[in-house]
């Protein structure tokens, strides 16, 4: 029962979370404490296969999160629709279809869970119940708000007959101004590149960073400046890390210290669930576009035959179905490998869906009160989204957005 074993990972890890950031009640803290103790017994009995203790056990949790509701925050609830998501697929393994169809769709009706289209479809202890008739309309829903790749391949085009004469051009600071010059000097950064071989020196300086700083999602920016010393000084200790704007902020300092052309491109779902993801995109002049560089999993990414792809392309890709591939190297923190399938067809397919790139690229540039950058955002034809600046650019012309730098 391997996707409910991860369901319920899941859950455990969300009582840490729960437990560190929102426990502020007596009230609280007690759900936690007996939620925790029977999440572990559940374990316990499904991987010992005991399936009818298993369910009883998700039963008392929906019983125990009742019985204590007016005490708890909102944000509690996904106890109780987690449980009931457990039992949908306890009980289709014992083969009791209609409690474990009724059971789904108590979880996806409620709002308080997130859960993907495919997870659900790929679950293999869901598939016998998935053809019922009452869960359909829940999950045609689902399938049209998370089963992202279908989302990605159904958005418009982009339309390139807008002028864009009136649009600025995306401009990048040199690698002999002084503090690029300190950068290079800070990082070592003539250590690590290639001599001679562009692709293989930005390859190194990724890996270098990737290595060198990890990321850290929990942790804003640290103060003092959104620039790649102020940001290295900060996790030099090790009792931190950056996120994904910042690491992509540190690459993208170290690629213009070596004159390499280099753009902090945020990436962002269609509608915003509980994330989204910032990478770099790199200029090579070897190959004459943007290569897709990410510093949170040492990633680029390639087709079928190993040739590196541009950000356009692998977003193409996907939408025609055509392969794409995350090279072996690639992984978070060095603690997980990242795979094609999590990283690629699942995760960036949601956070292509839109793109924002700055208008200048050079050192501390989020910080520079003096020259302000503005924004410029990337999105499918009729497709405006309400996380949009409007004070910023708005552009459906992809050839404008990916200028040859």
């Amino acid at each position: 029962m391997k996707r409910l074993k991860g369901h319920l990972l899941i859950l455990l890890l969300s009582l840490v979370c729960f437990t560190s950031l929102s426990a502020q009640t007596d009230a609280e803290r007690k759900f936690l404490a007996s939620a925790d103790s029977l999440n572990t017994l559940l374990f316990d009995a499904y991987t010992g296969k005991d399936y009818p203790a298993a369910e009883a056990l998700c039963q008392q949790i929906i019983d125990l999160y009742d019985a204590h509701a007016t005490q708890l925050a909102e944000g509690y609830a996904y106890f109780k629709y987690s449980s009931y998501y457990n039992m949908a697929s306890i009980q289709a393994i014992q083969g009791k279809k209609q409690e474990a169809a009724s059971s789904l769709l108590k979880a996806l009706d409620s709002g308080k869970i997130e859960v993907s289209y495919n997870r659900i479809t790929n679950d293999e202890d869901l598939k016998d119940i998935l053809d019922a008739p009452e869960l359909q309309p829940a999950l045609k829903r689902l399938k049209e708000t998370t089963d992202y790749l279908y989302i990605l391949q159904n958005a418009p085009e982009y339309t390139r007959t807008q002028s864009v004469d009136s649009l600025p051009r995306i401009v990048y600071a040199q690698a002999d101004e002084p503090d690029l010059k300190r950068v290079r000097d800070y990082f070592r950064l003539d250590s690590v590149a290639v001599a001679g071989d562009e692709l293989g020196t930005i390859k190194r300086i990724l890996t270098y960073i990737h290595n060198k700083i990890c990321h850290d999602g929990q942790n804003g920016n640290p103060k003092g400046g959104n620039n790649s010393i102020n940001f290295a000084e900060a996790c030099k200790d090790g009792s931190r890390g950056l996120n994904c704007r910042g690491l992509a902020t540190v690459l993208n300092e170290c690629y213009l210290s070596m004159g390499i052309p280099s753009r902090v491109i945020t990436c962002m779902p269609k509608t915003y669930i509980n994330d989204c993801h910032v990478i770099n995109a790199v200029y090579s002049s070897t190959l004459g576009k943007w290569l897709w560089i990410d510093p949170t999993n040492n990633a680029w990414v390639t087709d079928e035959q190993g040739n590196l792809l541009s950000v356009q392309e692998v977003r193409v890709r996907l939408r025609s179905g055509q392969p794409v591939r995350v090279n072996e190297e690639a992984n978070w923190n060095n603690e997980k490998k990242t795979t094609t399938e999590d990283y690629l067809y699942e995760y960036m397919a949601k956070n292509l869906f839109y793109l924002e790139s700055w208008t200048r690229y050079g050192f501390n540039t989020e910080s520079d009160r003096e020259n302000l950058i503005n924004y410029i955002f990337l999105q499918p034809t009729g497709c405006d989204s309400d996380q949009r600046n409007p004070g910023n650019f708005s552009v459906n012309d992809d050839r404008y957005f990916w200028q040859v730098p």
